[in-house]
This record gives structure tokens, C-alpha cells and sequence, in this order.
């Protein structure tokens, strides 16, 4: 059965966080850093970081535009497409490696997980029952959801250290947990999590905003789609 050692976690990632923000704060101070936060699976079996800067933002707009799918698209619209995509920021490859031990232990969780789902028929026969096999789903599902919550206070800790900044300055950057694979309204409940309330509207509106463009862009027939519009 997977276990999970929160303490060593805990601990790990808030150290490696803060390394990761130095490391992007130095590099990147200059070009209006928006958006920073962790990034993982649905089944946390992965951790990295990631960030958005005004400045790759520009970049990446700019890519767009030249690409075959953008050419002689509007300039604002694919702006406000780009803006919270996580694989069209330039800084984005960068976090890729800034949280290696943390990464290591989820990873370790993920792959006894793994283990545990490789069951030998002969292992039924002495009296295993299928109760047993959901037991330990639930018990997965219990420390994915252990590593969210880890991620999250970590975030919420260092926050209250003042290591994003205060005023103006972190009322500019948002903070979130990212998933591969995640809905709006999952992002932004996140981010009410780890954010001053107005930062938080902000960051809904703003992705609202990128559910459009992108529909006003590529789909201009179709109805953006009700469940993933943050309200």
C-alpha cells in the first residue's frame, strides 16, 4: 500500500519553493511577473513549477502571430488566449527542475501505487477480498489529495513570510496550484486559496476572458461552454 511522508514533503517543498521564486524573481524581476505556483497531476504524481511574465507573454504573442494558426488573427484576442496558458510561457520550461526532491517523493508514491495495482490472480486464492482493492484506492486518493493540501499551505506559508512581496507588488502576482489537465473553475478555487479576494476575481475574470478570445478566435460558431466559466 503507498505511503506517504507528509513531514518530508512539507518540508522539502516549502524549501525548494522558495528556491524556485528566488531563482525566477532574479531572473525574471524586470519583466513583470505575474502568475506563479505549483504545477502537478490529477493524481499528483508529478510536481514542478511554473510563472508568467508580462514580458513572455509578449514573446509568445508574438510567436503566435507569425505561426500558421495565428497568422492575421487579432492581436488582443490571442493576448488574452495566451495569458494563462501554461505551455505557451516561456517560463514555464524553466520550473520544470526547480522542485527535484519534492518531485522525487511524489513520484515514489506514485510508483508504489503502480505496484499495488499489479495483483496476482493466485493472491485471491488465498483470501484476498475485492474490498481490499478498494481500500487502497481510497487510501491513493486520500494522499493525492494529502499532496494538494501540502502544496497549497506551502504557498499559503511562504506567502505569509512576505516572500512574494506586499502591496502593489503581490497584488499583481497570482498565485495557484496547476494541474495538466483542470477546468477553470478548478483554477480559480485554488486561487481564492491563495490569494487576497480581489487577486483572486481578477485572475477569474481574466481567465473568462481567455475562454473567449479563444472561442472568438477558433470556434466563432460554437457556444462557450457553461461549466468552465468562472461566475
Amino acid at each position: 500500500m503507498p505511503e506517504l511522508h507528509s513531514s518530508l514533503l512539507q518540508s522539502t517543498l516549502h524549501a525548494e519553493l522558495r528556491a524556485a521564486w528566488k531563482a525566477v524573481h532574479a531572473a525574471h524581476a524586470g519583466e513583470g511577473l505575474y502568475g506563479f505556483g505549483v504545477v502537478t497531476t490529477d493524481s499528483a504524481s508529478t510536481l514542478s513549477v511554473t510563472a508568467f511574465s508580462e514580458a513572455g507573454l509578449e514573446a509568445a504573442v508574438a510567436a503566435a502571430l507569425v505561426s500558421k494558426r495565428g497568422k492575421g488573427r487579432d492581436p488582443a484576442l490571442v493576448r488574452q488566449n495566451l495569458r494563462w496558458s501554461l505551455v505557451d510561457s516561456p517560463l514555464h520550461e524553466e520550473g520544470a527542475d526547480l522542485l527535484p526532491e519534492a518531485n522525487l517523493l511524489v513520484q515514489e508514491l506514485d510508483a508504489e501505487a503502480d505496484e499495488d495495482d499489479d495483483f496476482d490472480a493466485d493472491d485471491f486464492e488465498e483470501g484476498a477480498e475485492f474490498d481490499d482493492v478498494d481500500d487502497e484506492g481510497e487510501t491513493l486518493d486520500t494522499l493525492v489529495d494529502e499532496v494538494f493540501e501540502i502544496a497549497v499551505e506551502a504557498l499559503q506559508d511562504l506567502d505569509e513570510e512576505g516572500l512574494f512581496g506586499s502591496g502593489p507588488e503581490r497584488e499583481r502576482l497570482v498565485l495557484c496550484v496547476w494541474k495538466a489537465d483542470q477546468s477553470n473553475l478548478e483554477r480559480y478555487d485554488f486561487a481564492r486559496m491563495l490569494n487576497p479576494p480581489a487577486v483572486a476575481r481578477r485572475f477569474g475574470e481574466e481567465m473568462n476572458a481567455g475562454n473567449q478570445a479563444f472561442y472568438k478566435l477558433y470556434l466563432p460558431d460554437e457556444a462557450l461552454p457553461e461549466d468552465d466559466v468562472f461566475e
